[in-house]
């Protein structure tokens, strides 16, 4: 028996690319009605049509797991190790120094990847800091945030495939990476300890939380709307402890300009600080 095909018609997709700006600020591109047209399938056939799903879904909140199906098969998650290379050097080799010599000989450093897809931005920052000597022996925080709950479950778990890991020789496979099975490999447990995920939007931070030292945002204001955007960077330099930086994405530098942030050159790549 063949499984019943629905077709996701253009006029009902605006109302799914309506609803995800209004909820979350994220713009879901018009190439990108196939991918939801073929991800959201089974809960369509289930609700009868894609526009009976969309009335479902008009009703949910924004944290229940249905809703958290649609954001799954909206949100991009490609990305892979060190792919920014030229920012990790600036966070290890300059930024968590001189935040971590601020903070005193006990103090602790904050570090949030806000937009980490699959996870492997946040574990990036933990290897570079082991790979400088900062961990074990410093006090590091390093939060995880996405949209997406199925990108945070497969953080949570730490095991990649080898696309993710295209961009990292094979010392530091090695080095930092146990086998895992069906040819994949699992970040070792020490580098994965100071490193926590969360599912939400950056939307629904608070202004007044948890204050960080370091903050990268990179390639995420690029798919959120001008209101979302302008929203986001203000909420990120809430979130910094004075003389806190936030690195963005080259694409993403226009949103900071109109900022209470400072452009800082540093010697590999360029930053905000407050």
């Amino acid at each position: 028996m063949t499984t019943r095909s629905l077709e996701l018609a253009e006029t009902v997709f605006r109302l799914y690319q309506d609803l995800l700006r209004r909820r979350t600020g994220f713009v879901l591109a018009d190439v990108q009605r196939s991918r939801l047209e073929s991800r959201l399938g089974a809960e369509a056939r289930s609700a009868g049509s894609f526009y009976q799903l969309y009335g479902r879904l008009r009703n949910e909140p924004t944290g229940s797991p249905l809703f958290g199906r649609l954001l799954d098969a909206a949100v991009n998650g490609e990305t892979y190790f060190f792919r920014d290379p030229a920012s990790l050097r600036a966070f290890s080799e300059e930024i968590a120094p001189e935040r971590l010599l601020a903070g005193g000989h006990d103090g602790i450093l904050d570090v949030w990847s806000a937009g980490c897809a699959t996870g492997e931005e946040a574990y990036a920052l933990s290897i570079v800091l082991h790979e400088r000597g900062i961990l074990p022996g410093r006090r590091v925080r390093i939060l995880g945030t996405d949209l997406s709950p199925a990108h945070i479950r497969r953080a949570r778990a730490g095991v990649y495939g080898p696309q993710a890991l295209r961009a990292t020789s094979p010392e530091k496979r090695r080095e930092h990476f146990e086998a895992a099975e069906g040819g994949l490999f699992r970040l070792k447990a020490p580098l994965a300890a100071p490193v926590l995920f969360e599912a939400r939007s950056l939307l629904d931070e608070p202004a007044s939380g948890p204050p960080f030292d370091v903050i990268l945002c990179r390639n995420v204001l690029i798919y959120l709307d001008e209101e979302a955007r302008t929203r986001v960077v203000e909420i990120l330099a809430s979130r910094l402890k004075p003389g806190g930086y936030i690195l963005l994405g080259a694409s993403d530098a226009l949103a900071a300009a109109s900022s209470p942030l400072t452009l800082v050159r540093l010697t590999n790549d360029v930053a905000y600080r407050r």
